[in-house]
C-alpha cells in the first residue's frame, strides 16, 4: 500500500489564509511528491489572486518556499500598517482648583493662626496659570489590499478662559491678564481685581492681603488686618489695621485703629488711632489720634474737630475746631521740620567736607598729570595720582546726589514757612502749634482765625479765614 502511495506524483501546494479584515495573510506551502515544487512567483501570484497586494514581506514568502512543509501553521507573509490614533489634548493647572479656607500653621512652633485663612490668593499679571497640550491628529493605517484603515483624531482639551485671564497666541498657555485674586469658578480660573467681603472681616474671613481693591460691606473686627490697593470699608474699623497703596475710605469710623496709606484717606471720624497718610486726609473728627500726613489735613465737615493727640502735616491743616473747652492738650505740627532741619544741617556739613577733599585731590591729580607730561613719576607719585583719580570718579556722583537732596530739602523748608493752620470756628487754649522751628502755645480762645509764621519767625494769627 505504501508502495502504491509512493508512486503517486503530487505537485507542491499553496494555501493562502487571509484575515477577514485584511489585517494579515498567511501562507502554507507543502512539499511536492515527485512533482513540481512551489516557487516564489507561485506564492506571489496566489497572494494576488486572494487580494493581497500590499505590505508583503518578500523574505517571509521566500522562507515559506524554502522551508516548505515545515511551517504547518503557516508563515505570516503580509501585515497591515495599523492606524495611529491621535492623542487627546490635556490642560494642566499650576494651582489647586479647590479653595480651602483654613488656618495656617507655623512650621517651627506649630502654632495655629486662625486669622490667616488664605481667603485671597494673589497673582500678578503675566503669571502662568495653566499649560495646554494640544490634541494630535491620527494617521490612517493601510491593510494588505492597500486600502486605508480609518484612524481616530485626539479630542481637544476642554477649558474655558475666565475673566481676568488670557490665552497665549499659540494656544498653549493661560496667563493672568491682571494683578488680582485667583479663584476657581465652576469650570475655570478667574482673576478678580476687586475682592468683596459681604459682611465683616472677622474670624470667618481672616486677614486679607490683596494686590487689588478691597470692598468690605461690613467693618473690620478687633485684631484683624486688611491690606490692598484701595480699601473701602462701609462700617467701622475697631482695633484693627488697614494698609493701602492708593486710598482708604471708611464710611464709619476708625477706633484704636492703625491706618497706613501711601495716598489719600477719607473717613467719617477717628479716635485713639495711629494714622499715616501719604496724600491728603479728610475726616469729620480726629480725637486723640497720632497723625502723620504728607499732604493736607481737612477736618471741616460735620463737627470738624481736632482734639488731643498730635497732628503732623506737610501741608496746611484746616479744621472747624482745634482743641476743646476742657483745654485738652492738642499738638499741631506743620511741616515737621525739626528732624528735617537736623538732617539737612548734617547733609550740608558732610557735603562741605566731601567737597573740600574732592577739590584738594582734584588739584593734586591735575598737578601730577602735568608733571607726568614732562618727566616720569615715581612709584609713590603714580600711586597717589591713581588714588586721587579713583576718589574723584567715585565721589562725583555722590556729590551730585547730595546737591540734589540739599536743593530738595531747602525747597521743602522754604515751603514749610508758608504753611498755615486754618480754624473756621474755635481754637482753644491747650493747643500747641509747631511751625517751622517755632513753637507757639495758644493761650486764649479764638474764633475763626489763621495761624501763620511772620518774617521774624514768630507765629501770629489773624481773624477770619482768608
Amino acid at each position: 500500500m505504501n508502495n502504491n502511495l509512493d508512486m503517486i506524483v503530487l505537485d507542491g501546494q499553496i494555501t493562502v489564509m487571509v484575515d477577514d479584515d485584511y489585517l494579515w495573510a498567511k501562507v502554507i506551502v507543502t512539499k511536492p511528491n515527485g512533482g513540481r515544487a512551489v516557487t516564489y512567483d507561485d506564492v506571489m501570484r496566489e497572494l494576488k489572486n486572494n487580494g493581497v497586494t500590499a505590505h508583503i514581506n518578500e523574505q517571509a514568502v521566500r522562507e515559506s518556499v524554502d522551508y516548505a512543509g515545515e511551517h504547518l501553521s503557516g508563515v505570516v507573509v503580509a501585515e497591515a500598517v495599523p492606524p495611529a490614533n491621535g492623542l487627546d489634548g490635556e490642560i494642566t493647572y499650576l494651582f489647586e482648583t479647590k479653595s480651602e479656607f483654613r488656618p495656617t500653621i507655623d512650621e517651627e512652633t506649630g502654632i495655629v493662626n486662625f486669622r490667616e485663612l488664605g481667603r485671597v490668593r494673589n497673582i500678578m499679571k503675566g503669571a502662568l496659570i495653566a499649560n495646554i497640550k494640544p490634541n494630535t491628529m491620527g494617521t490612517p493605517g493601510n491593510d494588505i489590499r492597500g486600502k486605508d484603515i480609518k484612524c481616530t483624531n485626539g479630542t481637544p482639551a476642554r477649558y474655558t478662559v475666565g475673566t481676568g485671564t488670557v490665552l497665549s497666541n499659540d494656544g498653549s498657555k493661560i496667563f493672568a491678564a491682571t494683578d488680582g485674586n485667583l479663584r476657581w469658578d465652576k469650570d475655570k480660573f478667574v482673576v478678580d481685581n476687586v475682592v468683596t467681603i459681604s459682611g465683616n472681616v472677622d474670624a470667618s474671613v481672616g486677614n486679607i492681603d490683596f494686590v487689588g481693591d478691597v470692598i468690605i460691606k461690613g467693618g473690620i473686627s478687633d485684631g484683624f488686618r486688611v491690606k490692598g490697593k484701595k480699601v473701602d470699608i462701609k462700617q467701622n474699623v475697631n482695633n484693627a489695621t488697614v494698609e493701602a497703596s492708593e486710598a482708604i475710605i471708611i464710611s464709619g469710623g476708625a477706633v484704636y485703629a492703625k491706618l497706613n496709606c501711601e495716598n489719600n484717606i477719607k473717613m467719617s471720624f477717628s479716635e485713639n488711632s495711629v494714622i499715616y497718610c501719604g496724600g491728603d486726609l479728610e475726616t469729620k473728627a480726629l480725637i486723640n489720634c497720632e497723625v502723620l500726613c504728607e499732604g493736607e489735613v481737612k477736618v471741616v465737615s460735620g463737627k470738624g474737630v481736632i482734639i488731643g493727640g498730635e497732628c503732623i502735616a506737610y501741608h496746611n491743616i484746616t479744621a472747624n475746631q482745634v482743641g476743646s473747652e476742657s483745654y485738652t492738650k492738642t499738638i499741631i505740627n506743620l511741616g515737621n521740620t525739626a528732624v528735617l532741619m537736623k538732617s539737612h544741617k548734617e547733609l550740608k556739613d558732610n557735603f562741605k567736607t566731601l567737597s573740600e577733599n574732592y577739590n584738594k585731590l582734584k588739584t593734586l591729580y591735575e598737578k601730577l598729570n602735568d608733571l607726568r607730561n614732562v618727566q616720569e613719576l615715581t612709584d609713590q607719585q603714580e600711586h597717589a595720582r591713581k588714588q586721587a583719580f579713583k576718589f574723584i570718579m567715585n565721589e562725583r556722583n555722590t556729590m551730585t546726589e547730595m546737591t540734589a537732596k540739599i536743593d530738595q530739602n531747602e525747597r521743602i523748608l522754604a515751603k514749610s514757612r508758608l504753611l498755615q493752620l486754618i480754624v473756621h470756628k474755635r481754637c482753644f487754649p491747650g493747643v500747641t502749634l509747631k511751625l517751622y522751628n517755632t513753637v507757639y502755645e495758644n493761650q486764649v480762645e479764638n474764633g475763626a482765625s489763621v495761624y501763620y509764621l511772620d518774617s521774624d519767625n514768630e507765629v501770629k494769627f489773624r481773624a477770619g479765614t482768608r
